[in-house]
């Protein structure tokens, strides 16, 4: 498995097997704090028959190692069907609203998480009003 595309983004869409991604970005300003945001996170897969079967995944935002409580997302099953033989591969698009809260200014990461693991880390900066020159 490959994690070709990871980026947060105002909006993405899926057509034709075709992943559009519109307003790529990795940092938000912040009025006051606690912050809200509300964002997607557009992924595209590449899978092989090595990847056959059920796995679980999640996408975990922390803030120096620690995760953000209120804006973490339950692990969940991926199925892939690609059974032994198959020759070639697969892609597959992911398009996960996310929305939570940040106390404070400073960078974050969006853990995407596959069977346990870390595939990507995509970065959010946190700036605050008040740090904007």
């Amino acid at each position: 498995m490959e994690l070709l595309v990871a980026t947060l983004c105002d909006t993405a869409m899926e057509n034709q097997g075709k992943l559009n991604v519109l307003g790529a970005f990795d940092a938000i300003v912040a009025q006051n704090f606690p912050a809200r945001f509300s964002c997607n996170l557009a992924l595209r897969f590449c899978f092989t028959a090595a990847d056959h079967g059920t796995h679980k995944f999640s996408i975990l935002l922390v803030d120096d190692s620690e995760p953000v409580a209120n804006a973490t997302q339950e692990e969940s099953d991926m199925q892939v069907n690609m059974p032994e033989g198959t020759a070639g591969f697969s892609t597959q698009n992911l398009i996960t609203p996310l929305n939570g809260t940040v106390a404070k200014a400073g960078i974050y990461h969006f853990d995407i998480r596959f069977d346990g693991n870390v595939l990507v880390r995509v970065p959010l900066r946190v700036i605050g009003q008040d740090q904007v020159a």
